[in-house]
């Protein structure tokens, strides 16, 4: 995961972002305090990282304290000076900031506590949800799907009763191997046997629902293949290519997935790239941003509804390129609304479910199954050193208090030196 920061422009923050380009964290810069909850209200920040001498007055530790309340998991990093001591260590004391960078600037100082702090900040929402009785099959699942290790590594082989129960669902639930088996028997019990001829004669019917099932077993079983592949595949992504090169992807996706998109007869969007971005560069593998792509636009499409429109859109901010995936948010099995924010790190871990429902109708569409398509996901954007986020939304649209699930993924974004000729 790629930090992404909120910071209050001011000449000394500045001369921090040469810092945060070279170790690929995402910003955003604002120019007023008084702009940072409107931000935290409509995105997702690791860090907000503020200078000193912009907090004199008493409104200014109201903000601060009103942020660390509404959102504890966003943490405040101070850039200070000699001269600004104690105030630094009143808003410590008063858990008003989490940590400080000291100006001037050495580089790996900043380094060393940025990444200091983002370890405490994933350390804490690892933890935050997971209950103590959970606790074993969890690190089990972590340990098993550590992607330095192959699944074939023998110390898989005892691999826990839960994950047994995923892979039973998703291979013998609905159409698929436990279908087939049913039809081979079907079709044994119902051929019959022409002696004179020496063939067994089939009715087209048993024929017909051989087939279909025989295409979807093959199906599940080349998505395990693509996952395996991914999933040893530990290696930073090192080519490069234009952003533009994304557009007609996401196009030949949502065209791929229209008959997915029939079913509900729902629609996809998507906005032109900005033309800022045509002279950077991203880190670029076709064949997994492809994988991506369909997966979360089908992740959108399973968990919207009749008639929903999903939204594409790209922005240029900063350092980075933004996309977001937007789709409606509805009411879970457990009474919360599209990704509560306990659930937003939980998400993206191995066989993680909001709903215990498994849709058959998108089985054919899906490359990657077992309740891993959005850990596979991450794992592709991390080879990318990519961040991807998945979060609910105001829908300012509709005025009526309604809710969207938004995934945002940021590449960020590169000037390649000219090499010389």
């Amino acid at each position: 995961m790629i930090p992404h920061c909120l910071i209050l422009n001011s000449q000394t923050t500045n001369e921090l972002l040469p810092i945060l380009n070279e170790v690929n964290f995402t910003y955003l810069r604002i120019q007023k305090l008084d702009e940072i909850l409107h931000h935290l209200k409509n995105e997702k920040f690791h860090f907000i990282i503020l200078p000193i001498e912009d907090l004199k007055d008493s409104n200014s530790q109201e903000i601060l304290e009103n942020i660390s309340k509404s959102y504890p998991n966003t943490l405040i990093i101070l850039v200070t000076d000699s001269n600004h001591w104690a105030q630094t260590a009143s808003f410590l004391k008063r858990h008003s900031a989490y940590d400080y960078i000291q100006f001037p600037f050495e580089d790996e100082h900043v380094k060393l506590t940025l990444e200091r702090s983002f370890q405490y900040l994933n350390t804490k929402l690892k933890s935050q949800f997971i209950h103590e009785a959970e606790n074993h099959l969890f690190k089990r699942v972590i340990e098993i799907f550590d992607w330095k290790k192959s699944l074939t590594h023998k110390e898989n082989q005892n691999i826990s009763a839960d994950i047994i129960h995923q892979m039973n669902i998703s291979l013998f639930q609905g159409s698929g191997i436990g279908t087939l088996m049913s039809v081979v028997s079907i079709l044994i019990s119902k051929s019959k046997f022409d002696t004179e001829n020496n063939y067994y004669i089939v009715q087209k019917p048993i024929l017909d629902l051989l087939s279909e099932n025989y295409d979807a077993a093959k199906s599940m079983f080349d998505s395990m293949s693509i996952s395996q592949s991914v999933i040893d595949d530990d290696q930073t992504i090192e080519t490069t290519e234009s952003p533009i090169q994304l557009l007609p992807i996401f196009e030949a996706e949502s065209k791929f997935l229209e008959e997915a998109l029939s079913l509900k007869s729902q629609k996809i969007n998507i906005s032109q790239l900005p033309n800022s971005v045509t002279n950077h560069k991203i880190r670029f593998n076709l064949e997994k941003i492809t994988y991506t792509i369909r997966e979360i636009l089908l992740n959108a499409i399973k968990y919207s509804k009749e008639g929903d429109e999903i939204f594409v859109i790209f922005f240029h901010r900063e350092n980075f390129l933004e996309i977001k995936i937007i789709n409606p948010a509805y009411q879970n099995e457990d009474g919360t609304i599209g990704i509560p924010e306990k659930y937003e790190t939980l998400i993206f871990e191995p066989f993680f479910r909001i709903s215990s429902v498994v849709d058959d109708s998108y089985a054919k569409f899906e490359q990657f199954r077992f309740g891993l398509g959005l850990t596979l996901v991450k794992k592709i954007m991390d080879q990318h050193q990519t961040n991807v986020k998945i979060y609910n939304i105001d829908d300012n649209l509709k005025n009526d208090n309604t809710k969207d699930v938004c995934l945002t993924i940021r590449f960020p974004l590169f000037i390649e030196e000219k090499k010389n000729g």
